[in-house]
Order: C-alpha cells, then sequence, then structure tokens
C-alpha cells in the first residue's frame, strides 16, 4: 500500500477533536532538493490532509486490535465531521550523509500552504555504512530470535 510514511494521531482532552501528523521520511546518501520536492508532493498530496484509505486502513488494524473508541473517532473525523487543516501537521524527517538544514529551511520557506509544518534531518556521513550495518543485524536477530 502507498501512501503516508508514518501518521501519528493525538485527541485533544479538552475538545475530543483528533489531531493528525502526516509524516513523509527520506533516506539518502546524499541529500538533494529534488528528494525534498519529492517529499513535500507527497506532504501536498489530499490537499495536505491524511489520505482516506490510509485513514481507513488504521481504523482497521484499530478495530481489529479491540481499540474501537479510536477506530471510529477516525471514522467520525473522516465521514461526520471532517478534517481541517488546522488539525494537521506536517512532518518532513530525513535521514542523509550530508547536512539537510539547507535544504529543509528551504522547504519551509518556500511552503504556502495552511498547515503547520515541522522538519527534523538526521544526519550519518557513513550513512551508506551506518544503514548497511542496521539491516545485517536485524537479519542476523531475525535469524536468532
Amino acid at each position: 500500500m502507498r501512501g503516508e510514511d508514518v501518521i501519528a494521531i493525538r485527541r485533544d482532552p479538552s475538545t475530543r477533536r483528533l489531531h493528525f501528523l502526516k509524516s513523509e521520511a527520506k533516506s539518502r546518501a546524499n541529500l538533494a532538493a529534488p528528494v525534498i520536492t519529492e517529499a513535500r508532493a507527497a506532504l501536498d498530496k489530499d490537499n495536505g490532509l491524511p489520505s482516506a484509505h490510509a485513514l481507513s486502513f488504521i481504523s482497521a488494524r484499530l478495530m481489529e486490535a479491540g481499540n474501537n473508541a479510536l477506530a471510529d473517532a477516525i471514522d467520525d473525523a473522516q465521514l461526520k465531521d471532517g478534517i481541517a487543516a488546522r488539525n494537521v501537521t506536517h512532518l518532513l524527517f530525513t535521514f542523509s550523509g550530508n547536512d539537510p538544514t539547507r535544504l529543509l529551511q528551504s522547504s519551509l520557506q518556500n511552503y504556502q500552504g495552511a498547515i503547520v509544518q515541522s522538519t527534523v534531518g538526521v544526519c550519518v556521513t557513513p550513512h551508506v555504512k551506518f544503514v548497511r550495518t542496521v539491516y545485517e543485524k536485524v537479519i542476523v536477530n531475525g535469524d536468532h530470535g
């Protein structure tokens, strides 16, 4: 299934309305502007709101897990209440071998929409080696565990 990389949901204790974090994550040894443009396009999809298919998927998994209250709240947000841009935050997360600061700042400065924006950039200079080591460790742990 294609869609948002991460969707986080928080219920406001006073209004009981749901607030959504829609996140796009990108990992590159050498992060460049086209990757940020691609991530921005993904965040802006569906008018910047979480996609209906992703929310339906989450709702179904919550029902399977017995969290009917949150599943129903998600369904209500989609079908009854609607999801307003003021109840959504975007997060652009990058993991790269080069410093993403300039690219992320540019993305924030050029954003013209109404949705609150956040960015996180993690830089690990031996990016390829780090990723390879993590995958190898996951495979070893999976084989032994």
